[in-house]
């Protein structure tokens, strides 16, 4: 910077007088030292702008001098990195599996767990929602769903029972669970809910066709095998006794001379088999006896069992009077053997028989 200074002077003496002009040119010296206009000088960047930053320098902090070969200045510089929403939302765990019993009753939606999700981006804010897709989950009829979820609190819900058991049930239920953060507008985390059913004892045993048929021939030992009666359970044959079946005859047929039941069953297999010999078609030729399974846990189906006694031939044939009487004309003797002159009857109480007279 250049100064300079101009002074108007007079000469006089009293008669006359004379002006002039002086000027004075401040030569500059190299007495004043460089100034920053601010002491600190701060801005910022995303973690973007450049790709070979450290992720973990959050702030970098420069300090510029200036100089002018005799004095020099020094100010900071403060460049705070930005953070870019980079990261998406990560669970605590990469599988939440939880248990619940079936059929459970009480008050519904009913809790079942609470999911938890942090966002990588550690200066942004953490704005996470949650959302479920997968098994249960029907996001265009909500009111089929069997699963919700709390979408800031990461609670969710069982909102009705559940059967575990066939045809209609599953014991295991899987699905996924979201996180997104920027209030939903952002990066995706998941994470997979696995819940298990525990059995209870909710179905009785059933006898699928109601009525069987079975068969067995008369004048047979004690111990043949009749037929097998089989029940279906739907509780979990693998968990507990609720779908051990045991086997008995609720109503069975009594022989009369000895009042011994007829039949008997094996409680483990269902297998029914005579409990006395010589069963004869041509007194009684059906039976019918009702079978009762009952689970572990106490309840009871029932299923009939319908049995014929089959047929051997062991009665001889009786004819159907013990002395015919006919008469012939001797005239007629011409025509034998041709001309039949009785016919005779004979009753058999086995099923089919053919018959050869002589």
């Amino acid at each position: 910077m250049c100064v300079q200074y101009e002074l108007h002077l007079s000469a006089s003496d009293n008669l006359k007088e004379n002006h002039t002009i002086v000027v004075i040119h401040v030569k500059d010296v190299n007495d004043n030292p460089p100034v920053f206009e601010r002491p600190t000088y701060r801005t910022q960047i995303t973690e973007e702008d450049d790709r070979n930053l450290p992720k973990r320098v959050l702030q970098y902090e420069l300090i510029l001098a200036a100089s002018d070969n005799f004095q020099d200045s020094k100010t900071t510089v403060v460049i705070n990195v930005k953070d870019k929403n980079d990261m998406p939302p990560v669970f605590n765990s990469p599988l939440y599996a939880t248990e619940m019993e079936e059929e459970l009753s009480g008050a519904y939606p009913h809790h079942l767990l609470q999911v938890t999700a942090t966002d990588g981006d550690k200066d942004r804010p953490q704005n996470i929602v949650y959302f479920l897709t997968g098994q249960g989950i029907d996001p265009d009829n909500p009111a089929n769903s069997k699963f919700d979820i709390n979408r800031t609190s990461g609670e969710i819900f069982v909102l009705k029972p559940l059967d575990r058991d066939q045809p209609n049930g599953r014991p295991q239920w899987r699905f996924t669970v979201f996180a997104q953060d920027e209030g939903g507008e952002g990066l995706v985390g998941y994470a997979d809910v696995q819940v298990n059913l525990k059995d209870i004892n909710d179905n009785a045993p059933v006898f699928p066709q109601g009525v069987y048929w079975g068969n067995v021939t008369e004048n047979g030992t004690a111990g043949m095998v009749v037929m097998t009666m089989t029940a279906v359970d739907y509780d979990d044959p693998a968990e507990g006794t609720n779908a051990k079946l045991i086997y008995s005859i609720e109503k069975n047929v009594i022989e009369e001379e000895t009042g011994t039941p007829i039949f008997e069953i094996e409680s483990d297999t269902g297998v029914i088999k005579t409990a006395v010999c010589c069963l004869d078609r041509e007194r009684t030729p059906d039976y019918s006896i009702q079978v009762v399974a009952m689970d572990g846990g106490g309840l009871k189906g029932t299923g009939t069992a319908s049995i014929r006694v089959k047929d051997i031939n062991d009665m001889p044939p009786q004819f159907t009077k013990e002395e015919w009487l006919t008469e012939v004309d001797e005239t007629d003797g011409f025509n034998f053997p041709e001309t039949p002159i009785l016919t005779v009857t004979v009753h058999d109480e086995d099923e089919t028989n053919k018959f050869q007279y002589k």
